[in-house]
C-alpha cells in the first residue's frame, strides 16, 4: 500500500485527492489544509465547477474536528502554514505531494521530513525533474523530485517520440493556457507583471518555464526548443501550438499513423472538438490531427490539448506508482 499525504488542497490537490481515492493501492493518510473549516470541507469536495468526477457528499463523514472519512478512507486534517516536526510521520505518510508551490527547493522540501517528496511544479534548484512517459525510467531512487509543470508533461511525450524516431532539429511552441489561481479577476494594484491584469477580459502574454524543464528531462534538446505562453479567459484545459523541424520528409499523415501506435499519446481525429471536450481527461498529450499541419518538407505544426489540472495530477500519480514499485 502506498501511503501518501497532500500538502495543499487547491486545484491540483483536489484533483489528486479524487483520483487517488479510486486507486486500490493508494491510501491517503493526511492532508494539510491551512485554516480549514471541517463543516464546509464536504461541500468543497463534493462540488466542482469544472470536473465531473467528484466525491459523493454522502460518502464523506466527519469523525471529529481533525478527521474525515471518505469511502472508508480515514484522513487526518492538518492546519499548518509551515512544516511541523513529524507532522507527516506521525500520520504514517511515506510519500508527500506538495501542491502549494512554496517548497520548490531540496532545502525547503526537507523541512517536511518525509521519506519521499514530490513537487507539483518545476524545482527552483537542481532537484531532479521526472516526468512519466518522458524520463521516468531514469528515476534512481531520489527522495525529493519534481513532477515538472503541466505544460512540460504535455509536450515532452510527443517531443521524445518524435526525436527518437526522426530527430528534432528545432522546436518552438506557444502555450494557450487557461487561467490559474495566481491571476486576478480584476486588475490588481501591484502590477509586478501582466498576469495581475484581469483574466476575465484579457488575453495575457506570459512566460513559461516549460522549455527549460523539457531540456532537463530531454537534455539532448538543449539549444533546440523555445517557448512562451498566453493566459486566456477560460478556467481549465490548455492547448499547445508546437512547431517542429524534423530530420524526415515523411508526410504528416504518415507521422500520425506512426503516432497512433504509441500508447503515450492520443491522436484525436474529431474535427468538431473544442477545449471543454477535453475536460477531466487523464492523458496530457492529445494531438488534434485536424488542427495540425505540414508547413513544408520536414516542418510540422502540432496542436496538443491537455487538461492542465486533471491530466497533470494523473501524471503525478503515475510517477508516484513508478517510484514506489521501483524503489532501490
Amino acid at each position: 500500500m502506498i501511503e501518501i499525504g497532500l500538502n495543499g488542497l487547491g486545484r491540483i490537490g483536489k484533483s489528486l485527492l479524487v483520483q487517488c481515492l479510486k486507486e486500490k493501492n493508494i491510501k491517503i493518510n493526511a492532508i494539510n489544509v491551512p485554516n480549514y473549516n471541517i463543516n464546509t470541507l464536504a461541500s468543497y469536495l463534493s462540488h466542482d465547477t469544472i470536473h465531473k468526477e467528484i466525491i459523493d457528499k454522502d460518502s464523506i463523514n466527519i469523525l471529529d474536528n481533525e478527521t474525515i472519512s471518505i469511502n472508508n478512507n480515514v484522513i487526518k486534517l492538518l492546519d499548518n502554514r509551515t512544516p511541523v516536526i513529524d507532522m507527516w510521520k506521525k500520520n504514517n505518510v511515506k510519500y508527500l505531494f506538495d501542491t502549494t508551490g512554496a517548497f520548490l527547493t531540496e532545502e525547503k522540501a526537507q523541512d517536511h521530513n518525509v521519506d519521499y517528496f514530490i513537487m507539483c511544479a518545476p524545482s527552483k534548484d537542481k532537484t531532479p525533474q521526472y516526468l512519466f512517459n518522458g524520463n521516468h525510467e531514469k528515476y534512481n531512487g531520489e527522495k525529493i523530485i519534481s513532477n515538472s509543470s503541466c505544460t512540460t508533461n504535455s509536450i515532452v511525450p510527443l517531443l521524445k517520440i518524435l526525436d527518437d524516431k526522426y530527430g528534432i532539429e528545432t522546436a518552438n511552441f506557444l502555450t494557450v493556457h487557461a487561467a490559474t489561481a495566481s491571476q486576478h479577476v480584476i486588475d490588481g494594484v501591484h502590477l509586478k507583471s501582466r498576469i495581475h491584469r484581469s483574466i476575465i477580459n484579457n488575453i495575457i502574454p506570459h512566460s513559461t518555464g516549460a522549455s527549460k524543464s523539457a531540456i532537463k528531462i530531454l537534455p539532448n534538446l538543449e539549444g533546440k526548443i523555445y517557448g512562451t505562453s498566453v493566459r486566456i479567459p477560460t478556467n481549465n484545459v490548455s492547448m499547445v501550438d508546437l512547431n517542429v523541424k524534423l530530420n524526415t520528409t515523411q508526410s504528416i499523415n504518415n507521422i500520425f499513423n506512426f503516432l497512433r501506435n504509441k500508447s503515450e499519446i492520443i491522436v484525436n481525429d474529431d474535427k468538431h472538438l473544442v477545449s471543454t471536450d477535453f475536460m477531466t481527461t487523464t492523458n496530457p498529450t492529445i494531438v488534434d490531427s485536424n488542427a495540425s499541419m505540414e508547413m513544408s518538407k520536414g516542418e510540422y505544426k502540432f496542436t496538443i490539448w491537455y487538461d492542465n489540472e486533471w491530466s497533470y495530477s494523473s501524471q503525478g500519480i503515475n510517477m508516484l506508482k513508478y517510484m514506489f514499485y521501483n524503489k532501490i
